[in-house]
């Protein structure tokens, strides 16, 4: 189906892509140029902006269809709203690392610090090397207090989109996939814990049955647990 882009009022006057005629897409290309050189000279470590504009004049990205191009405006918002960011991109299903991957692949190797693309990622789980026999004793170190930490996981499956395109259905039916897990962990004695969960309701009067109350919330905030208030950070 036709599709026709709009004027993006956060954008400055430029024009969006939720909608788009194909007389309107090189306004938006153009669009999209000018709003990342304008943000360059303001902010020059902004990666999805520096790479935005080569990619555009690009082969790969001169072929991208209108459908396409939706995809990577939506990949690239991010980086063109939070003016001072330094990544600015998500992808928002796998398959935009390929679809997109000029794009992603110069701004991978610019963060990771790999101009020519000949590192190779090797996971290792042998914590042998860790400290004594694996074990890391921090008290060893000099600190003498409890230390917490927490864990940043990818949150992907395989049969969903990456976050950045999830809507809130798919986003409570992913958590309500994962319970069983979480579930699991909890039961083993040597893990266990407390599930908290920060989803109002499951939709439609399903009440979340670990939801979590304000004072936990704060709580676990104060201990450094969990994030400050998140309605007050742009990027979560």
């Amino acid at each position: 189906p036709t599709q026709n882009f709009k004027t993006q009022p956060n954008m400055g006057g430029a024009v969006s892509v939720e909608e788009a005629t194909a007389e309107n897409k090189d306004k938006l290309i153009e669009s999209l140029k000018g709003k990342a050189t304008e943000i360059l000279g303001k902010f020059p470590d902004n990666r999805c902006c520096k790479y935005l504009i080569p990619y555009l004049d690009s082969e790969e990205g001169k072929a991208l269809s209108n459908e396409d191009l939706l995809t990577f405006y939506q990949c690239v918002r991010t980086g063109i709203d939070n003016e001072d960011s330094g990544l600015g991109c998500y992808a928002m299903t796998p398959d935009d690392y390929t679809k997109f991957g000029g794009f992603f692949n110069a701004v991978i190797r610019d963060y990771h610090g790999d101009a020519t693309g000949a590192a190779v990622h090797e996971t290792d789980w042998d914590a042998s090397g860790v400290g004594e026999g694996g074990v890391l004793d921090v008290r060893k170190l000099g600190f003498d207090q409890e230390l917490s930490m927490r864990v940043r996981v990818g949150r992907n499956l395989k049969a969903f989109n990456l976050p950045g395109k999830m809507d809130q259905a798919e986003r409570i039916k992913f958590e309500q996939q994962m319970l069983g897990a979480f579930k699991a962990l909890c039961d083993n004695p040597d893990y266990g814990g407390t599930i908290y969960s920060m989803t109002p309701d499951f939709g439609e009067g399903v009440e979340n049955p670990n939801k979590i109350s304000d004072e936990k919330y704060q709580e676990l905030v104060d201990a450094h647990v969990l994030f400050k208030d998140m309605y007050a950070d742009p990027f979560l």
